[in-house]
This record gives structure tokens, C-alpha cells and sequence, in this order.
């Protein structure tokens, strides 16, 4: 059960919000806007994206498939994400024993992560708008739990005034809205209800630039 909120999102171009790209000087190993635990993803080429895209889309399938309640899929979800068999919902494993999840988690010893190491949900975004020419900064896909530092499923980036222009009829059409991410430096961002409609987005962005490059 993919988890979805009740938000009210803004899908129009937002003016008065910064439309730059981060300074290189300000930029550093973990990336830029005062976040922690980030690194920078910048310059993601197309084909990057489309992995990425179709790997998510591959996993939450099966975490949607498999879990009933948000809970149970946060608890799937991170369980993927950590490699981490331990913090699976009680009785999963005995329920599901052929699960390709638990193929994937394995005994939890693994040092190869999915989504290049990002959350599930925000991945795909992230690496979408890396690859048309924003500066992604930090995702969240919106934890039920304590410690989720955003309340809904986000993606902090930085881009040009043109490149926000192509994009908002996209996060129009997929439900998520714009909002103003300058507490975290010269940032905007893109918020939905549901990490489907960032999933959604990120597959009209790779589906844009190829209909555009098929065009030309």
C-alpha cells in the first residue's frame, strides 16, 4: 500500500522563488543547501535516469503488492533500502518466502545498495532532474515515523527559470505542486500527496526528452 496524505499542492510557475543554479564554490562532497546526509548527483546522464526510474518503479510494485497498511510499507521499504532483514514487519518472511524483496535484502551482510543509495519514491525524481540540468539537493519520500524530516514526499532542487518553465505543465499533469525551498539556500521544490505522483513525474520528464529528441 503505497502511503498517500492529504496535501493541497500549487502546480503553477512559481514566481518569486529562486531559479538559479547553486555556485560551484558552494558546492561540496555532500552537496549543497544545508542538508546532511546528501551528496550530489548533479550531471546524471539520460540513461542514468531511466535505470534509476525503472528500478523504483520495479520495487515499490513490490512493496505495494505485498504490504497493507503505510506503516507496513515504510517498514518494507527501509528493510530494502538498509539491506536490512531485521526491521521487516513481524511475519513477513514466513508469509512471503519466495518474495523477490527478500532476494534483495538477503542476509543483510550485502554492501550493494538500490537507487543509488537514495529513498525510495524520490529516487527516480531526483535522478530525472539531474539529468535535464537541475542540481538535486535533497529528497524525502516522507517517513511514518519520527524521524521523517519532511511531512510529505519531496525533492529540494535547484534550476533555471526555462528549465522550470518546460517543466510545470509535468507537475501539473502528475498531480505534484511547487513550493519554496529558499530556506535551504537558493532552492525550489516539488511536493505531492504520494510518491506516485513523483514517480509519475519522473516518467514524464525521461518521456519528454525523448519525444523532443526524436523530433528534432
Amino acid at each position: 500500500m503505497i502511503p498517500r496524505i492529504d496535501l493541497q499542492v500549487d502546480p503553477s510557475f512559481p514566481e518569486g522563488v529562486p531559479m538559479c543554479m547553486p555556485p560551484e564554490e558552494e558546492i561540496d562532497e555532500e552537496g549543497y543547501g544545508f542538508f546532511r546526509g546528501v551528496w550530489d548527483i548533479s550531471g546524471a546522464k539520460h540513461a542514468d535516469a531511466l535505470t534509476v526510474i525503472e528500478e523504483e518503479r520495479h520495487v515499490v510494485a513490490l512493496v505495494d503488492q505485498l504490504t497493507a497498511t503505510p506503516q507496513e510499507f515504510e517498514a518494507v521499504a527501509i528493510s530494502i533500502e538498509n539491506l536490512a532483514p531485521d526491521t521487516l514487519p513481524p511475519g513477513f518472511a514466513a508469509r512471503h518466502p519466495d518474495s523477490e524483496i527478500l532476494h534483495i535484502i538477503g542476509d543483510g551482510d550485502g554492501d550493494e545498495v538500490i537507487l543509488d543509495g537514495l529513498e525510495i519514491g524520490v529516487a527516480g525524481l531526483s535522478f530525472a532532474l539531474s539529468s535535464i540540468g537541475c542540481f538535486p539537493a535533497a529528497s524525502c519520500r516522507s517517513h511514518f515515523s519520527d524521524h521523517s524530516w519532511s511531512v510529505r514526499p519531496v525533492v529540494f532542487f535547484a534550476a533555471e527559470r526555462p528549465t522550470v518553465h518546460w517543466l510545470t505543465p509535468l507537475v501539473r499533469d502528475s498531480g505534484c505542486g511547487f513550493g519554496d525551498g529558499s530556506g535551504h539556500g537558493e532552492l525550489l521544490l516539488v511536493e505531492a500527496p504520494s510518491i506516485s505522483n513523483l514517480m509519475d513525474l519522473a516518467g514524464q520528464i525521461v518521456a519528454k526528452v525523448e519525444r523532443q529528441s526524436y523530433n528534432r
